[in-house]
């Protein structure tokens, strides 16, 4: 799901100052660089946001996945009775005017000399018209169009050793690109006047933010402002002052590296997500929703790959990919999820163990190796 991204793209593509006015880039809001740190306290990531973390690189997610089951099933009710209309639109009005003849629904032919077709012509033209309007609206102005046939999700790599950040999205949503980490501007007080209508929350009303991650053009001068992107890091955030933490956890990371200054050694599994389409049980397994909302994700998802980095990138600098390497890489709960599936060997599984398993799992899987 890549609502943010969408939206940005579009106010992008009117004028290079209506984009920077979506994320706030236009000078309203502080941009913190990549050398300064920010004014928190926790240093810390969401839950269930981080593919992989390991001493090359920290690879975080998109945000929306968590809201993804809402699209789901609002195409549902929006899609269906749209295409009804359709449909009856072309049998009660448009057919006759080739055969003389009209369908109402699948059922036979009739005669189209009726007033039936006055009908089709005066009411249910114009509600074929405001359909179409409404599925502009769902499917592109509020970014729906984003979850279906595409990327199931977004990757946003941080890479140390090369010092680039590494991204991958569909191309309507700015495509897969390469950034200079040393070049990039944070932007963690948001309100924007368009990303997902938080100027407009009505009071009381949660609003929901993202990390915003600008990268500003090659030339200042340029008037298309030729390289200037956005990145939206991490899961969607209630509250604006956690975009201040991860944005932290992400600096110490690339500055200090694993371990130190409030980054974790070894990333805890409660903020590792699944690198790859996740199983139906994997997903509830992670997002813990209910059984209608996990079937509207799956509806979804099944529409969608999993997009991989280009191999000339080397974006991995050797560590490796954590949909094939993933205790090595730091792939926690692909790690765990391969291992219930029995997909890892049995020194990946003492590994893995060793690092986040308990003493008796561990024991055991020792035990077993030794037989």
């Amino acid at each position: 799901m890549f609502p943010n991204e969408h939206v940005y793209r579009r106010a992008r593509s009117r004028s290079v100052a209506e984009g920077r006015k979506c994320i706030q880039a236009d000078g309203s809001k502080r941009l913190w660089l990549t050398n300064e740190p920010s004014e928190v306290v926790d240093v810390d990531l969401p839950g269930r946001c981080a593919y992989a973390q390991n001493d090359a690189y920290l690879e975080l997610c998109n945000s929306g996945w968590e809201q993804q089951w809402k699209a789901g099933i609002g195409t549902v009710f929006v899609l269906l009775p749209c295409l009804m209309i359709f449909w009856g639109f072309y049998g009660f009005a448009v057919l006759p005017l080739f055969t003389g003849e009209m369908i109402f629904l699948w059922f036979g032919a009739f005669d189209a000399r009726s007033v039936f077709v006055w009908f089709g012509w005066l009411l249910l033209f114009p509600l074929s018209l405001g359909c179409g309007v409404l599925l502009w609206l769902w499917f592109d102005i509020m970014g729906v169009g984003t979850c279906f046939f595409t990327y199931a999700r977004g990757r946003i790599r941080f890479n140390r050793l090369t010092r680039k950040v590494y991204v991958l999205r569909p191309k309507s949503c700015g495509g897969n690109g390469v950034l200079e980490w040393d070049r990039l501007c944070a932007i963690l007080d948001m309100d924007g006047y368009d990303l997902l209508a938080r100027k407009n929350a009505a009071p009381g009303k949660a609003a929901y933010y993202s990390l915003i991650l600008y990268s500003p053009p090659a030339d200042p001068t340029d008037p298309q402002a030729q390289g200037e992107d956005a990145v939206f890091v991490g899961p969607t955030l209630q509250m604006q002052q956690k975009a201040s933490s991860v944005w932290e956890y992400i600096r110490c990371y690339m500055e200090y590296g694993p371990g130190r200054e409030g980054v974790h050694k070894y990333l805890p599994q409660e903020y590792s997500t699944f690198c790859g389409k996740p199983s139906r049980s994997q997903y509830k397994l992670e997002q813990r929703p209910g059984v209608m909302e996990t079937a509207y994700h799956m509806l979804s998802q099944v529409t969608c790959s999993w997009p991989r980095f280009p191999k000339e990138w080397q974006s991995d600098s050797g560590i490796g990919e954590p949909e094939e390497k993933p205790v090595q890489t730091g792939a926690v709960m692909t790690a765990m999820a391969y291992r219930a599936e029995g997909k890892l060997s049995k020194a990946d599984e003492i590994e893995l163990l060793t690092h986040w398993g308990t003493e008796d799992a561990l024991r055991e899987a020792k035990a077993g190796a030794g037989r």
